[in-house]
């Protein structure tokens, strides 16, 4: 009879583990519905956009009702893609991306140099350079935390005329915390 208790508990155990971890699936629809909401309307306004800016817009307003729906990181990241490849000269949408993808730093990273390496930085394509630039000097200054690689997009940045914003690793040391 030991080993039935030991196996009923078990069970139960488990059954707490998956409802815990499922727990977000199970919260109000409303905010779910809102979303999908959102998304349609931002699909709404593609259709019967005129300009690119509108597109890019809406494209978007579509990416951002994505990227906070659980699982949906590959739609938003699609809809991200295109409101850029759209509007290439804005940086707009540079910006929104940044803000929607903020959680899946690795994937912001891979946009943004999919973003750097697809149009020239001279040009119409200066201001969404620098924007892009910018984004990525905030990803390796924050999330992935990598000095070189900050530094490096930092003289990208000023080597395009743009000063670099100043970072932590950037501020002058404590000098009672030198070696």
């Amino acid at each position: 009879m030991t080993w039935q208790l030991a196996l009923a508990v078990a069970a139960a155990l488990f059954g707490v583990v998956v409802v815990w971890q499922h727990r977000p699936s199970f919260g109000p629809r409303k905010v779910g519905s809102a979303r999908r909401q959102a998304l349609a309307d931002a699909r709404a306004r593609l259709a019967r956009a005129s300009t690119p800016a509108e597109r890019a817009e809406a494209l978007c307003d579509a990416g951002d009702a994505s990227a906070f729906t659980v699982g949906s990181v590959t739609s938003a990241l699609g809809y991200y893609l295109r409101a850029m490849r759209t509007d290439p000269t804005s940086a707009e949408p540079i910006v929104r991306t940044a803000k929607g993808l903020a959680r899946r730093p690795r994937t912001l990273e891979s946009v943004l140099w999919r973003r750097l390496g697809g149009d020239t930085w001279q040009g119409a394509g200066r201001v969404a350079a620098v924007a892009a630039l910018t984004e990525l000097a905030r990803v390796y200054a924050g999330p992935l935390r990598n000095r070189s690689r900050a530094h490096a997009i930092g003289h990208a940045l000023e080597a395009l005329g743009q000063a670099p914003e100043p970072s932590a690793d950037r501020l002058p040391r404590d000098p009672a915390r030198l070696p």
